[in-house]
């Protein structure tokens, strides 16, 4: 099963908002009021179309080739997929003795820390 997808996608402007219609999915539009908001909801949106199609052994349709004035969006399925279904991997890590001391008084979660500094690290929000 393949994991990185990408396909075309027109844009226009109504009003305030910016709206984008994949050319390769009859119906699949996506609004936002800016562009980092639009890109982020059409490859939410593009991901469970995929998903779905998947799900159900439809194959997904091949993506239009260079299409003048369009964008490219691109999404890998793992990381939509474990969003719906979250699925946690043990780690062990090395920290220094004061700093464990510290944080066990204050009552940190070590395991919300990692991954929020991983999520960060990565630029994941």
């Amino acid at each position: 099963m393949k994991n990185n997808y990408t396909y075309p996608g027109l844009i226009k402007r109504e009003n305030k908002e910016i709206i984008l219609e994949f050319i390769d999915f009859s119906g699949l539009v996506v609004s936002a009021e800016n562009e980092d908001k639009l890109i982020e909801a059409a490859q939410e949106a593009l991901a469970l179309t995929l998903i779905d199609l998947v799900s159900r052994g439809k194959e997904p349709p091949r993506p239009s080739a260079l299409v003048e004035g369009a964008i490219y969006v691109q999404v890998w399925l793992p990381y939509y997929r474990n969003m719906a279904k979250e699925v946690y991997v043990k780690k062990t890590v090395t920290i220094p003795q004061w700093l464990d001391l510290l944080a066990k008084e204050n009552s940190v979660n070590f395991s919300a820390c990692l991954v929020k500094g991983i999520k960060k690290e990565l630029g994941i929000r």
